[in-house]
C-alpha cells in the first residue's frame, strides 16, 4: 500500500459555521462510510463525509450531536 494511503489525516467536523477537531485520525484510503461510523461512535450525527486534498483532512458535516447520557446517568436510568 502506498505511503500516501497510510498517512494519518485529521477528521474535522463542520458544525454551526465552524470546524471542530475531534482528535480522531484516519488514512486517506478509508471509505467515507467508515469515517461516518467512527464519528457516530463519538456522538455526532454526520450527513456528509468528504476528503479535502488541499488540507489532507477528512471533513464531516453535521447538524448536531446525538444526546448522550453519561455513564453514571445511564446506570441510574436503568435501575428500577
Amino acid at each position: 500500500m502506498p505511503a500516501k494511503l497510510r498517512q494519518r489525516c485529521p477528521i474535522l467536523i463542520e458544525f454551526r459555521g465552524g470546524e471542530i477537531k475531534v482528535g480522531t485520525f484516519a488514512s486517506r484510503g478509508e471509505q467515507p462510510a467508515d469515517i461516518a461510523i467512527m464519528i457516530r461512535e463519538k456522538g455526532w450525527n454526520p450527513y456528509r463525509v468528504r476528503f479535502d486534498d488541499t488540507r489532507a483532512a477528512w471533513i464531516v458535516s453535521s447538524l448536531d450531536m446525538f444526546p448522550r447520557l453519561s455513564e453514571s446517568k445511564r446506570n441510574k436510568a436503568a435501575r428500577p
